[in-house]
């Protein structure tokens, strides 16, 4: 498809708008084309998720091109698959992904390198794809998440898990969980292995095998609410939520790292409103708006100039307290792990 470009009309609107609304120069449109009256259309995660980054994000970014902006819930899986089915006449212009989906749309030709995004250049090297076709704009990160009422002195490591005093008090993820696989994993490396080496992993793994062992984020209250659970490993997202219901939780990073979740952006091939798609990206990645989703989500700004307020740089990570996974050979190994534990920590 070809790149869009805007004639003499075009320009001189736009100049004239910048002229007379010096609040949107300075918040980072003043060069681009308005484009009042066109229509973005991407996928969306459903829920509370969507309504808040429509807010954070898409609101602001249409208040200030003109743009009218759309989100269709649905989940990564689905929404590759529909970016699948409709190869060759896209009708969602730009999808959000959280599981990896961005990597396969790229190698089977479903997406397009973004063009125009000036604050790409500004992500870290390990937060984008090297030929431009997608872009982290934000990141969930895992970690330790402890009452603080039976925690006094925050939790610094993944061996803290395997502490005496904290015997009967520690829950963790099932391996089907990804979370689960992750904590594995951050054992391993926490005793000298990794990806390569999981064998660390298993060996700590045995020693809280009788400890609770959970299905999903919606045990996350009710198993804190009881009082029995002091720690677990999982997000600084589900760490929120449950500091609003009223729970004394908190998240700490370890200094192993926090192993990253990324959210990403694409834009389909042959997206028929492929520039603004590139423009409401580029605004994913100012700091305001990424600041904006860290208060409201706590997830962690993948734009290194982010600077995050005193009140949230204790609860957020900062994109170089990140673990990054090698998430190629994990699911290589998936399939074997899983079988292990099975037979030497589930019951």
């Amino acid at each position: 498809m070809a790149a869009y470009t805007p004639d003499r009309r075009q320009i001189l609107a736009a100049l004239a708008a910048s002229a007379a609304t010096p609040l949107a120069a300075s918040r980072g449109f003043a060069q681009a084309p308005s484009f009042s009256g066109r229509k973005l259309v991407s996928s969306g995660f459903g829920g509370s998720t969507m309504d808040i980054i429509q807010s954070a994000i898409f609101t602001p970014f249409d208040k200030e091109s003109g743009a009218a902006s759309t989100q269709v819930p649905m989940q990564s899986a689905a929404a590759l698959a529909r970016m699948k089915a409709e190869a060759g006449n896209p009708q969602i212009d730009m999808f959000q992904f959280s599981g990896g989906q961005e990597a396969y749309a790229k190698e089977e030709g479903l997406s397009q390198p973004l063009t125009g995004v000036s604050r790409l250049a500004k992500i870290p090297a390990g937060l984008k794809d090297p030929d431009g076709h997608w872009v982290t704009w934000a990141v969930i990160a895992e970690g330790i998440v402890y009452r603080k009422d039976k925690i006094a002195t925050p939790p610094t490591s993944y061996k803290d898990f395997l502490k005496p005093e904290y015997r009967g008090h520690v829950a963790f993820p099932t391996i089907t969980n990804g979370y689960g696989m992750d904590f594995l994993v951050m054992l391993a490396r926490a005793f000298g292995g990794g990806e390569d080496n999981i064998e660390p992993g298993f060996a700590a793994m045995k020693q809280i095998k009788s400890e609770t062992i959970f299905k999903a984020a919606s045990d996350l209250p009710t198993l804190f609410g009881q009082g029995d659970i002091w720690i677990m490993p999982y997000d600084t997202g589900n760490t929120f939520k449950i500091q609003q219901s009223g729970l004394p939780v908190a998240f700490a990073t370890p200094q192993e790292g926090s192993p990253a979740v990324f959210i990403t952006a694409c834009i389909a091939k042959g997206a028929k409103n492929a520039d603004v798609a590139n423009a409401a990206i580029d605004a994913m990645l100012k700091p305001e708006a990424q600041i904006e989703i860290a208060r409201t989500m706590r997830w962690t700004a993948s734009n290194p100039e982010t600077r995050l307020p005193a009140d949230l740089a204790g609860e957020v990570p900062a994109v170089d307290k990140l673990a990054q996974l090698d998430r190629g050979k994990i699911n290589a190994m998936r399939a074997a792990w899983t079988d292990r534990w099975n037979r030497e920590i589930a019951r």
